[in-house]
């Protein structure tokens, strides 16, 4: 069970007074899905045109770039740029798992490129909302955290709604699963296998600094993605596509959307549960279609709506109970909705 270290559970007094408003960690949370559901919209649009390498040389230096600020202002600070890692060898557990988390970051992009060569954005988003399951009870064996039954049954609703977006015969009139359809639920599951590891991981790097989280994804997601375009030779791609200055301005953008969804998911983490998190990640699914409406004038259909509702029905559940949460004890409308903090 990989529970908390001691440097962290001291300061849970800290956690608290930084976290001020009680809904902060679910604002974090929220811009985030906003920047990762944008950036998913936009890799829709390039995913028939570009290999995922190609892609990531130009979109991961972007965010390396965004984060040097950030690196920069911490480092006229080092103890709290460095905390959580320093000395290196009484903080050798911490450093493998910020590898793991590197490592996993780095690859969600492809793998969710991948997918979109085989389903809606839509349907990718709502896939990987069902994060909300793992991360729910990861949360619970690995950080200790609490599992109330509101939260569980939140989570179960998320999961009915990822089951209607597989599209089911019972659901088209089909006589089978389309093909296509279940290769791209196939890998997309995989990269919200990763997403559950990325955000139980972070949660118990809590005290890291953000900018050390995020540069060091970057830098080696950078690395990542030249070494892969050149071994594959993909960056033929941005002679023979006959690469415009459009082109590399969206690539640029998903790379913003990214750094900033990245920056807002570490913050959200280091203030409220891994639980919590996955499941108001959830709501990217409402993001996505908004964007995907928006951007690429392709409307939801009922089915995806429907998996939508279910899901984000799990949301409203959570922050209302966060809301209750944050009443004095002696409130009344605290006693009316005592059932949510069950």
């Amino acid at each position: 069970m990989m529970m908390q270290p001691s440097t962290i559970a001291e300061k849970k007094e800290d956690d608290q007074q930084r976290k001020g408003w009680a809904g902060l960690g679910v604002v974090y949370v929220l811009l985030s899905t906003g920047a990762f559901s944008l950036a998913s919209t936009l890799l829709k649009r390039s995913a028939a045109k570009w290999h995922p390498f190609t892609v990531g040389v130009v979109t991961f230096p972007v965010a390396t770039l965004f984060f040097v600020p950030f690196l920069v202002h911490g480092i006229a600070s080092p103890t709290s740029l460095m905390v959580g890692l320093t000395p290196w060898r009484k903080n050798k557990t911490a450093i493998f798992f910020v590898a793991i988390r590197t490592f996993a970051s780095s690859i969600i992009p492809f793998v969710v490129i991948w997918s979109l060569q085989y389903i809606s954005v839509g349907d990718m988003r709502t896939i990987l909302a069902a994060s909300v399951i793992t991360v729910h009870f990861a949360g619970w064996l690995c950080l200790g955290e609490g599992c109330g039954v509101v939260p569980t049954l939140a989570a179960i609703m998320a999961m009915i709604g990822i089951g209607v977006m597989t599209r089911p015969p019972i659901l088209t009139g089909k006589d089978d699963f389309d093909q296509e359809t279940v290769i791209g639920v196939a890998i997309a599951s995989f990269a919200m296998i990763m997403i559950t590891v990325v955000i139980v991981v972070v949660r118990w790097l809590q005290i890291v600094h953000h900018a050390m989280l995020n540069f060091t994804l970057y830098v080696w997601a950078s690395v990542e993605s030249i070494v892969l375009a050149v071994v594959f030779n993909t960056l033929e791609e941005f002679t023979t596509n006959q690469t415009s200055w459009e082109d590399i301005g969206i690539m640029s953008t998903i790379g913003v959307a990214w750094a900033v969804g990245n920056l807002f998911l570490v913050l959200g983490l280091q203030v409220e549960e891994a639980g919590i998190v996955g499941l108001i990640k959830t709501s990217e699914v409402v993001f996505t279609f908004g964007w995907q409406w928006i951007l690429i004038g392709l409307p939801p259909d009922w089915i995806s709506l429907l998996g939508a509702l279910l899901v984000v029905s799990g949301v409203i559940a959570v922050i209302a109970r966060k809301l209750v949460q944050s009443l004095p004890e002696t409130s009344p409308k605290r006693k009316a909705f005592n059932f949510l903090l069950a």
